[in-house]
């Protein structure tokens, strides 16, 4: 087994992406954030970096990157490559803050990582990653519209309150959400002409289009605005061909009830852990 390490996204994508692409479905986030680094969606961070393992035969058998923020994202892994995983990245991003993947290879990549550098950890959240079944159009009042320029500094609040709600570190900052706006894949649902919950969708790939963010401020909840637009947003990208799927929170119980109602089941669960 062999492990390389890139800084280069397009370069990561033509060793890895064939691997990544037999599971489109678990490997949204990995595909996707490529895909905007390679597109120049997203700048490139400095601590970038793209991780491939490669089997006796030369080919890949594991995948994971380092990208915005500081934590590590695991895509499939051989279970006895993750000690190696972690020793490579430990060498080269020892800051590293938390990791996320599947439960039982985030579980054992921050055992070893603790272990190997004399740090602690706890687990932040789980999520259920969610695909589209039969889809329900909710009847709620209201309409929805495309997101655009004069929506951004709105967009940009409400991604920081969801995320400061949920507990997890800051994301995107006002100019990578300008970009995706202007890429056409960010919706609103307005109320009386107001806007009152959002949601957007990520480039697709391989047949699969994720949905995300999906956020309501508080004061306009309970009156099904995040149903309406989630199911918008779902329709449309239904209407391209294309196979869709979202996150939830396992501890937002209303998420996972609405997506479930408008025709969501979930197929897998990942977890995110801090390194303390």
């Amino acid at each position: 087994m062999r492990i390389e390490i890139t800084t280069d996204a397009a370069e990561f994508r033509s060793v890895a992406g064939s691997f990544l692409l037999r599971d489109p479905l678990r490997h949204t986030v990995l595909t996707t954030s490529v895909a905007n680094h390679v597109m120049g969606i997203d700048t490139p961070a400095e601590a970038s970096r793209f991780l491939s393992v490669l089997g006796e035969d030369a080919s890949v058998v594991g995948a994971a990157m380092r990208v915005a923020g500081r934590d590590v994202y695991l895509g499939a892994l051989p279970p006895d490559g993750i000690p190696a995983v972690v020793r490579a990245l430990a060498d080269v991003v020892p800051e590293s803050a938390g990791v996320e993947g599947i439960v039982e290879d985030a579980t054992a990549f921050a055992q070893h990582w603790c272990a190997l550098l004399g740090r602690g950890f706890h687990r932040s959240y789980l999520t259920r990653l969610h695909r589209l079944g039969a889809l329900r159009i909710p009847d709620v009042a209201g309409v929805s519209r495309r997101a655009g320029e004069s929506d951004v500094a709105l967009c940009a609040d409400w991604l920081a309150a969801m995320r400061e709600e949920a507990g997890m570190e800051s994301g995107l900052d006002e100019a990578a959400i300008r970009r995706r706006v202007d890429s056409g894949r960010w919706w609103l649902w307005e109320h009386q002409g107001e806007p009152v919950s959002l949601a957007a969708h990520h480039v697709p790939i391989q047949g699969w289009a994720r949905i995300g963010p999906v956020y309501t401020p508080p004061d306009a909840r309970g009156h099904g605005y995040a149903s309406a637009v989630t199911a918008h947003v779902a329709e449309l990208l239904r209407a391209q061909s294309l196979d869709v799927c979202l996150f939830a929170d396992t501890a937002n119980t209303t998420a996972n009830r609405i997506y479930r109602t408008i025709g969501f089941h979930p197929t897998h669960e990942f977890a995110h852990y801090v390194f303390e």
